[in-house]
């Protein structure tokens, strides 16, 4: 597959941009075997070094790839410290009812797969556990074809690098991919789930003077489903891009230089991990297809602190109460209270009255920026004594 977008030569900046897709790609089908509910106390998990609340459950169902399977180094690029941005393509993620799965639900997924244990075993392959970057949606009225491409998929991304929303590849402090979720009412691809790829970026501009050749961009698109089909394939796509970006990295044999090979291809069984479904890959350390799962932790916060309390455009700063999962107290800020949450811990607020709410990360698009904040907040019930700023100043 290739496609080549071109803007002509300007007169004034002397201006010429060109990118191409790469021929190869990784893939994902569209179906998945059965979810598994998996805890830390498994039989068949294997202890993993370094926690005693991380394992590694290892799967041997039909479609997984035995214990004779081997792979192949070619040694291409491998994904480190990378970021992955969400975006969200189509005005009817921002719809109002929200779609089902929601545009934070989504999110909240991805977070806790790339927060949580997921990744642990991809370190093998040179690549690095990757970390949330940004969350954006694009601009109203930008909706995807109802029959959908990879080229259209790359030429949203492309634009949008093109147009200064996001990096060109050379900007990047690290490595990044760019991973696009389709909309409901779009057909992807017969027999796709997913697809991860890179472009060629090249640029050649005199005023200001910037000469690029063959920069890359990664780039991975998800279609839409139910919430447990859009996780598992988020997560196939994300250790598969890691450790093969560019189709010369790490792939199963037989290798394949166009419908590239990959770690996760040769895994069916899925499983439910702190509530998200994951696909497991393969790990040739463990010659088997694995998810590694660690032990949530049971957190109630009984103090926020916030200043001014009314102000709504002031954020709760730091949470603090009882960790009751290991019996030690706790504070930290906002922000490391949702990376808690992603990585699986359960949070919860007891009101005056004796209600229990449970504390959750949402997402706000305030009206001047497309990229998202993420927050927490209680689940709305039917008590105002169990909400977060029901709590007392700490």
């Amino acid at each position: 597959m290739k496609t080549v977008v071109e803007e002509p030569v300007q007169t004034r900046s002397r201006k010429k941009l060109k990118w191409e897709t790469a021929k190869g790609h990784g893939v994902v089908p569209t179906h998945f075997g059965k979810a598994k509910h998996l805890d830390a106390k498994a039989p068949s998990a294997k202890a993993f070094p370094g926690g005693k609340d991380l394992v590694i459950e290892t799967f041997k169902n039909a479609g997984d790839a035995p214990a004779t399977t081997t792979i192949s180094d070619g040694g291409g690029k491998k994904l480190r410290n990378a970021t992955i941005n969400l975006i969200f393509w189509g005005d009817a993620w921002t719809a109002n009812p929200a779609p089902n799965p929601s545009l934070a639900q989504v999110v909240n997924d991805a977070a806790s797969i790339l927060a949580g244990p997921y990744q642990a075993r991809i370190s093998q392959y040179g690549a690095t556990p990757a970390r949330l970057g940004g969350i954006f949606v694009s601009v109203p009225g930008n909706n995807p074809p109802t029959n959908y491409q990879t080229s259209d998929v790359a030429n949203l991304i492309t634009g949008a690098i093109g147009g200064g929303a996001l990096p060109e590849p050379d900007e990047e402090t690290n490595d990044v991919l760019h991973c696009v979720f389709m909309p409901p009412g779009t057909n992807a691809p017969p027999n796709l789930g997913g697809l991860h790829t890179y472009a060629n970026w090249t640029e050649i501009s005199l005023i200001p003077f910037d000469i690029d050749i063959n920069d890359r961009t990664h780039i991975a698109w998800v279609a839409f489903g139910n919430r447990g089909f859009i996780s598992s394939v988020f997560s196939h796509e994300v250790v598969e891009a890691l450790s093969d970006p560019e189709g010369n990295g790490v792939q199963v044999n037989p290798t394949n230089a166009n419908a590239w090979n990959e770690i996760g291809d040769v895994c069916q069984s899925t499983g439910l991990v702190n509530g998200v479904t994951v696909q497991s890959y393969w790990s040739q350390s463990d010659r088997a297809c694995v998810i590694p799962v660690n032990l949530a932790l049971e957190m109630q916060i009984s103090f926020i602190h916030k200043t001014p309390r009314d102000d709504a455009f002031h954020p709760i700063r730091a949470v603090g109460g009882m960790n009751l999962t290991q019996n030690i107290p706790f504070r930290m800020t906002q922000k490391e209270c949702i990376a808690s949450i992603d990585r699986g811990n359960k949070f919860f607020v007891v009101g005056a009255d004796g209600s229990r709410a449970e504390v959750k990360v949402f997402v706000h698009f305030p009206p001047w920026n497309r990229q998202g904040i993420r927050y927490i907040a209680t689940v709305a019930d039917n008590s105002k004594a169990d909400n977060l700023l029901s709590l007392p100043e700490g």
